[in-house]
């Protein structure tokens, strides 16, 4: 885990690259990290940070042009595919089988790579936890595609008539399946269906991602 400081490093580090072309200096570091808000004193100060993100293998020095030059270490990361967005509230938004983009990944996070995400849209499951983290509109959820045995309480990822929501789990009877919302919006309503409606379940939601624990492509 990183403190809010160091992944503040870690961003400048990425932004330099995008918006460059290629591997910053420390001083264009020192710049860029104060026009995030951090505000480094001396350069032997980003020198220390980046010292802490080479040790967890985030970034590698670049030996062949000098110390002072630093690069994201890709070894450590996996692009997961973000497939759409699926609203949290009522199934509205469709589920798009297209690729919409990637979210580059530590691999200290996942063990896995078969794993995908989903941005969330809605307050529906605003009070469901996942390893202490609660399911927020703009969050993206990580789903198992290969898990198929639900069971009740899971949190599944669902397309209905070819739109996606996410929701607690409920089997009531050999036929019939509730999806439940969990949140502080008392407008939702559970989500009946039988063998007679058009649904697919595409996982289960294994993970939350915020905005700050992962770096974007």
């Amino acid at each position: 885990m990183l403190s809010p400081k160091q992944k503040i490093v870690l961003q400048a580090v990425h932004e330099c690259m995008s918006e460059n072309g290629k591997m910053p200096s420390v001083r264009e570091l020192q710049e860029k990290c104060a026009d995030l808000g951090l505000n480094l004193k001396s350069t032997r100060s980003v020198f220390l940070y980046l010292k802490t993100l080479e040790e967890k293998g985030l970034i590698i020095k670049d030996t062949k042009h000098g110390s002072e030059l630093v690069s994201i270490n890709h070894d450590n990361f996996f692009d997961m595919p973000v497939f759409g967005m699926a609203n949290a509230g009522a199934a509205t938004l469709f589920a798009e089988q297209n690729i919409m983009g990637y979210l580059k990944i530590s691999k200290k996070l996942f063990k896995r790579e078969d794993l995908f995400a989903i941005k969330v849209s809605g307050d529906s499951m605003n009070r469901s936890i996942i390893n202490h983290k609660r399911i927020d509109d703009g969050d993206f959820v990580i789903v198992d595609p290969n898990y198929t045995n639900f069971k009740d309480g899971d949190k599944v990822l669902v397309a209905i008539d070819g739109l996606a929501t996410i929701k607690n789990f409920k089997k009531i009877d050999s036929k019939t399946i509730v999806l439940l919302p969990e949140s502080t919006n008392k407008k939702h309503q559970p989500i009946y269906l039988t063998p007679d409606d058009d649904f697919v379940f595409n996982g289960k939601v294994v993970d939350i991602l915020k905005l700050q624990e992962y770096t974007a492509v």
